[in-house]
């Protein structure tokens, strides 16, 4: 795209326009953008600076004798090359902060108080998912008697993350049994990351310990179930409903359209985990996105993780018309505040 078809004078009318616009929410004018900023320019020279905006794809008008607004193409060109990325005031620093400096020792507590954190500040959706830790270490695997045909099996990693999976056995189970799987299991597993763990290797126990097939193939499964909830992402969303404080999503059959988007939970999983792969602060402004609900939505996301590993996202979901300095200075923010605590959290585990 040919940025450079802007001269100076029609980036700063742009710029007075999307500032404008995000801030009134109504179109604007040329009388507005003389009187507001002081440019030196009269409404005359505006108009025509304006037109040649609209030509040129960057702006429209919404209905005749109306202000512009901007396009996606000018929204576009606007965080690109326009957008300032406001400081975030020092009373919300220190929101922030007290909410995140709560002692947090588990990690999907950490990721959904960041969401909720996000979502506050910014007054948009926030998505936050957390790494997928395939470097997790495994602290120990413990199964624990219910009872005489009932078994526990807890596996704990790095990170406070504990899962577990009873399972029952149609034979009586026994003591020795138990303890002499206790051991092997964490003489093989404990201290190892998941994606050094492997499966194929574990099945292979039977040959070498004296326990029933019918007693250790059911704990196997048990063991690859909690392993695998372990590495998988957790998702957490919040703010679902700021989006009916805009006034973009007055028809209610509009923000209802939305709403039901904002809650399949699936979908939005997906399109924040391909930003993973980006590795970088991305935007994606209203047809931008290639799904029909978010014509009318920006998404902005951003990775965290300790020096790349076990990268997890950040989003902001927000009417094109949001404010996107400060929506990336909040998430840059707490992004870096996320990195901390992960460092607190796993120590040298990740």
């Amino acid at each position: 795209m040919a940025w450079d078809e802007l001269n100076e004078r029609k980036r700063t009318i742009l710029k007075s326009i999307i500032d404008d616009y995000i801030e009134s929410a109504q179109p604007v004018g040329s009388r507005t953008i003389a009187k507001k900023h002081e440019l030196g320019l009269g409404s005359a020279t505006i108009r025509n600076e304006m037109a040649d905006l609209e030509e040129l794809g960057y702006i429209t008008q919404p209905h005749t004798s109306a202000g512009r607004i901007p396009s996606d193409k000018g929204y576009r060109f606007y965080v690109e090359n326009l957008m300032q990325i406001h400081s975030l005031a020092r009373e919300e620093i220190v929101i922030i902060r007290k909410a995140m400096d709560e002692k947090i020792e588990e990690i999907n507590h950490l990721i959904k108080k960041a969401s909720n954190i996000i979502s506050n500040i910014t007054g948009y959706t926030a998505v936050v998912m957390s790494p997928q830790l395939s470097r997790a270490v495994i602290k120990s695997v413990q199964l624990l008697a219910i009872d005489e045909k009932r078994l526990l099996v807890v596996v704990v990693a790095g990170g406070g993350i504990v899962h577990n999976r009873l399972i029952k056995h149609d034979s009586l189970i026994d003591e020795s049994d138990i303890e002499k799987l206790n051991k092997t299991f964490n003489i093989i597993i404990s201290g190892k990351t998941i994606d050094q763990i492997s499966m194929p290797v574990l099945r292979e126990l039977p040959r070498d310990i004296n326990v029933p097939k019918e007693v250790i193939f059911p704990i196997f499964e048990a063991i690859e179930d909690c392993v695998r909830k372990i590495e998988a992402t957790d998702f957490y969303i919040d703010g679902i409903t700021n989006i009916l404080n805009y006034p973009e999503f007055s028809n209610l059959m509009k923000a209802r359209e939305v709403l039901d988007f904002l809650k399949e939970k699936d979908l939005i999983h997906q399109l924040v985990f391909e930003a993973t792969k980006k590795q970088q602060l991305d935007f994606k402004i209203g047809s931008e996105n290639e799904i029909d609900e978010m014509k009318d939505l920006s998404i902005i996301t951003t990775v965290y993780g300790r020096e790349g590993k076990d990268i997890g996202t950040i989003g902001v979901i927000g009417p094109t018309r949001m404010t996107y300095g400060k929506v990336v200075s909040s998430i840059k923010y707490i992004r870096e505040l996320l990195n901390r605590e992960l460092i607190k959290i796993f120590g040298d585990d990740l």
